[in-house]
């Protein structure tokens, strides 16, 4: 009898994954692949690194001082669209670009680890011939990145600016735990990371606390193969919740660093601010009374206001 029971639950087990393929098969062949006879068509410059292409744009007059703009896990460059205008008028030359992964960027098929985004914002560095120490603002995911790279090129550094930053952001729980679990993950990210992803932005939008055109160029970049592939495995390679090493480096190291930061953040907790002080001790930290993780495009005013500031001492 209870080898007839177990002969059965195989049986259904095997049904399921052999269900679970089948699905997840067809939703990525429904995705385009992002070639260069696609690009022609898509908004921006592109500009071939190590690991594949990246999309970019500098604004702001050739001759001010360099931002670099480093977006976060999900929302490519577009997330500082409300933020560009403020410092190219107050004279900077300002560059936006994707991640790998992201927007209109190549989708490697490779681990999405720290050494991959320090190695990408040192290839754009070395490609557009920067050799100055430059400012970096980095949101989110992106401020872990800035800080590690610092932390590994201080030279190239002027200073930091860090939006709601990671690297004390609490372990995954929930269903976001179990992406982690090879397959499983897999499965759950492509069947279902869409909609969660675009569900927060319609809500967003719904708040008035993101841009409109949003929702917009989320689906834009979502046709594309490799988006969801590439936040799995962030997820999963890129050490989110404890970057305390390069942050103790860059304390040491004394490079001027501010943090901006909502207090009502539940994806990065203002919490965190405190570790990030304790790390940095000459960081200066600015609170964004009652704004969340959207601080960057929701209180942009707040946060513009803070930027052309920090910049300019």
């Amino acid at each position: 009898m209870a080898k007839k029971i177990l002969i059965s639950f195989m049986g259904l087990l095997i049904l399921v994954i052999l269900a679970m393929w089948v699905s997840y098969t067809i939703s990525v062949n429904k995705l385009e692949e992002l070639t260069p006879e696609v690009r022609k068509n898509l908004p921006g410059d592109f500009i071939t690194l190590e690991d594949g292409v990246i999309s970019y744009y500098w604004k702001g007059p050739k001759n001010g001082d360099i931002v670099v703009l480093v977006h976060g896990l999900s929302t490519p460059k577009f997330v500082w669209d409300g933020n560009i205008d403020a410092l190219t008028n107050e004279g900077y030359r300002v560059l936006a670009f994707d991640h790998f992964g992201r927007g209109f960027s190549d989708r490697p098929n490779i681990n999405y680890d720290q050494a991959l985004y320090i190695r990408e914002l040192l290839g754009l560095l070395e490609s557009f011939g920067i050799n100055k120490p430059v400012s970096l603002v980095g949101y989110s995911m992106g401020g872990g990145i800035v800080v590690s790279f610092a932390a590994h090129h201080p030279e190239r550094v002027k200073q930091l600016i860090l939006i709601a930053p990671a690297g004390y952001v609490p372990q995954y729980s929930g269903l976001a735990s179990l992406v982690l679990i090879p397959g499983l993950g897999d499965w759950l990210m492509t069947m279902v990371g869409k909609k969660t992803v675009m569900e927060a932005i319609r809500k967003e939008v719904k708040d008035g606390t993101a841009m409109p055109n949003m929702v917009e160029k989320f689906e834009e970049q979502f046709k594309y193969k490799g988006y969801l592939h590439s936040i799995l495995s962030t997820m999963r390679h890129y050490p989110m919740n404890d970057l305390s090493e390069v942050y103790e480096k860059v304390g040491k190291l004394g490079i001027p660093t501010t943090a901006i930061w909502g207090t009502k953040d539940s994806t990065v907790p203002f919490e965190g601010a405190s570790k990030v002080k304790a790390a940095i001790p000459q960081v200066k930290i600015y609170p964004i009374e009652g704004a969340e993780h959207s601080v960057t495009y929701a209180r942009t005013s707040a946060v513009n206001k803070i930027l052309v500031e920090v910049l300019k001492k």
